[in-house]
């Protein structure tokens, strides 16, 4: 195995549009960290040096190799080289034995696209560690495997037979990885593509796992038992909670009960002094944020932060800074992003494509009533009544809309709940230079809601009124279908947040919510606060 991270990259053949998927293929790889070399020319194989490359990435179709560059590939892989091998690659040079040896498994038929369901099969292999089931729609491949040895990692059932889609070998020195998925550039897309082919190659050259981090809270009382919720979420991935930091004693003494081998802290100074934690989570008042943030930071430590990021522009790129300076990791706690609700409504609209092009986004959150604790009450404190929940919408909605923001028009009033410094209601209007426009309401005086979501597009759309089902409806030209269908919400899977988290300290898989992602929506909140005092179209940071 190579600790280099030099790759080559082979592609072309028939009947694919191999020009987009190497230029994907190598941005992908180069954006982590990989020196990627592409070609399409085969003779490359006779003489592959493992001094030069650490793995051969093959996403071909068809053709056939000469002797010796059948021979330079196998003796590659079997000094200790990495292959990786993307759905055409089983399809490809078949009449060479020694290649299709090495693969260990060949292409039987191939189905039409469809859509089907792709499930973990080794819950324990490092490629498909905290996988879950997911739905690709594409080429199936009906695969026979002829290695006695192969290890399948995924797999689907088709027709009453389960049909390999990741498998995995050992082959002399070196280490081979297939993946069936892969048919058009679209399917390298998808968040689960990208994972799997990431950590193929870092599998497949021998980069070893880091240590899984130890953990530990900063504030464990106060809202909803915080701390121990986030602790007990990093002993479900495999972390170990080793500290824990309240200014209140007496939860210290709950926290010691209920981790009983934590060390526990009344002072954040002194945690992070003495503790050993290697990733601290900070669950304070939104305005306390950022300057505990960057104090975590700065001590070398990786941090995640209850949301609401911040409160101010200014606050966020501070934050990023620290964290860039200091080169660890920063992210915000958007648990929500895997919401049940969210899940369904991004597949149909992002993954699927089903409403066509989105050019209105509504969405509304409260009700009628006294609002809150203090933490979420006072706007010096909380930020404001759209910081709340608004910070869990705005990150959903900049998920669907694929666009820069062009400006924003707010208003607030204050009419009811005098005893506290939140807007009563807020409504805001946010253009994005795609020409889609976005409408929040965020209220605690409507005693009639607006529906959760309302989303049109120039296919169908969606109306969701927040119980455990949307309304989808779609049309097509000359037929008459009826509408609107129910669809229900997906599973909540709030766990995959820290399941990412360890794999991107662990594997160097892609941090799904960054630190920059979170920026944005507090840029976008803060710009809702200055259009509300200027009366006039505001711009964003960040957004040029």
């Amino acid at each position: 195995m190579s600790s280099s991270k030099n790759v080559l990259l082979l592609t072309g053949g028939e009947g694919h549009d191999f020009a987009p998927m190497a230029k994907f293929l190598r941005g992908l790889a180069e954006r982590h960290g990989w020196k990627v070399t592409a070609t399409e020319d085969r003779a490359v194989l006779s003489s592959l040096s493992a001094s030069a490359y650490a793995a051969i990435v093959v996403c071909t179709q068809g053709g056939e190799l000469t002797t010796e560059q059948g021979r330079g590939l196998v003796e590659f892989v079997k000094r200790g080289g990495g292959f990786v091998g993307i759905h055409g690659a089983a399809a490809s040079w078949r009449g060479n034995s020694d290649y299709m040896a090495m693969l260990g498994c060949r292409l039987l038929q191939r189905v039409s696209p469809l859509e089907f369901e792709v499930e973990p099969k080794d819950a324990e292999h490092p490629v498909s560690r905290h996988f879950r089931r997911f739905q690709v729609q594409t080429e199936l491949y009906q695969m026979e495997i002829t290695a006695s040895d192969h290890r399948t990692l995924l797999a689907t059932y088709w027709q009453g037979k389960t049909e390999p889609v990741v498998c995995v070998r050992e082959f002399g020195k070196g280490r081979v990885f297939y993946i069936s998925l892969g048919h058009t550039v679209e399917d390298f897309q998808s968040d689960e593509w990208q994972a799997l082919f990431l950590r193929a190659l870092r599998w497949s050259t021998g980069q070893a796992e880091k240590p899984v981090p130890k953990g530990g809270v900063i504030g464990y009382g106060g809202a909803f038992n915080m701390g121990r919720h986030h602790l007990n979420a990093m002993k479900t991935v495999g972390m170990v909670p080793v500290a824990a930091c309240d200014i209140d004693p007496a939860r210290m003494k709950a926290a010691a009960v209920d981790f009983p081998d934590i060390q526990t802290y009344t002072s954040p100074a002194e945690m992070l002094a003495k503790s050993d934690a290697e990733l601290l989570t900070v669950i304070l008042p939104h305005n306390a944020h950022a300057k505990m943030v960057i104090e975590v930071l700065n001590s070398g430590r990786h941090c995640v932060v209850e949301k609401p990021m911040a409160i101010t522009s200014d606050e966020v790129e501070a934050m990023i800074a620290a964290a860039e300076k200091n080169r660890r990791m920063l992210s915000v706690y958007h648990n929500r992003r895997w919401d049940g609700d969210f899940l369904a409504i991004e597949h149909v609209v992002k993954h699927r494509k089903m409403l066509g092009d989105i050019f209105k986004v509504e969405m509304g959150m409260g009700g009628y009533g006294s609002p809150g604790g203090w933490w979420r009450s006072h706007k010096e404190i909380s930020g404001g009544i759209h910081y709340d929940w608004g910070a869990h919408f705005m990150y959903w909605a900049l998920q669907l809309i694929d666009s820069p923001i062009d400006w924003v028009v707010a208003t607030a009033q204050k009419r009811v709940w005098l005893q506290v410094s939140n807007e009563d209601h807020l409504e805001a209007y946010i253009r994005f230079k795609n020409g889609c426009t976005l409408d929040l309401e965020a209220s605690n005086i409507a005693m009639i809601d607006k529906p959760r979501w309302r989303i049109l597009g120039v296919k169908g759309a969606i109306l969701d009124r927040g119980k455990d089902a949307f309304e989808l409806s779609l049309h097509q030209l000359g037929v008459n279908n009826e509408s609107p269908m129910r669809v229900r919400y997906y599973p909540h899977q709030s766990i995959r947040y820290y399941e990412n988290v360890v794999d991107h300290l662990r594997l160097n898989d892609p941090l799904e919510v960054t630190a920059r992602k979170s920026a944005r929506v507090i840029h976008l909140l803060h710009t809702m606060d200055r259009a509300v005092l200027s009366g006039r179209q505001e711009r964003v940071p960040g957004e040029d």
